[in-house]
């Protein structure tokens, strides 16, 4: 009896697995169909286990009431943990999501990439920023202003206005 319940629970943990691992895909292809349908980009947001600038991140940026509502406004937020291994579709590339972030120029974390619904990467950032600076970013893209001005001049014109 006890070695029918093992089996029984060794073939449910099984199926488990793979409906988990299933679930965890993500096709990058389909979700920018649905930023096109939306009128959005897609914001992908790679972060990696114990890392401090990557929860502080999380923790306040993507808890920020003004960034959460810019987010659902105008992106269709991926939000990646790389120690994960799902899988990724986008383009003619498929992999898990470090393979991904290195294609895409993710190189180390946290990281956010823009990408528009070209299938193009228009914006990437490296590193920690704060809510101001991720917002800044996130208006950037949203605008489009990456096909007019470098965003290093984007800031400097958000900073000057706001001086006024």
């Amino acid at each position: 009896m006890k070695n029918i319940f093992k089996i029984i629970v060794l073939i449910l943990s099984l199926s488990t697995f793979v409906l988990a691992s299933a679930v965890e895909d993500i096709d990058i292809n389909n979700k920018i169909k649905l930023a096109k349908q939306q009128n959005k980009h897609l914001m992908i947001f790679f972060h990696i286990p114990r890392c401090p600038y990557c929860k502080s991140m999380l923790n306040e940026n993507f808890k920020d009431k003004e960034i959460l509502a810019h987010i659902k406004k105008n992106f269709i937020l991926i939000d990646l943990y790389t120690a994960d291994d799902t899988f990724i579709s986008y383009g003619d590339f498929d992999g898990n999501i470090k393979e991904f972030a290195t294609h895409i120029g993710a190189f180390a974390s946290p990281a956010t990439v823009f990408i528009n619904i070209d299938k193009k990467v228009v914006f990437k950032s490296i590193g920690y920023r704060d809510t101001q600076g991720l917002l800044a970013e996130m208006k950037y893209v949203a605008t489009k202003s990456y096909d007019t001005i470098p965003f290093k001049e984007y800031k400097e014109k958000l900073e000057f206005e706001s001086d006024d």
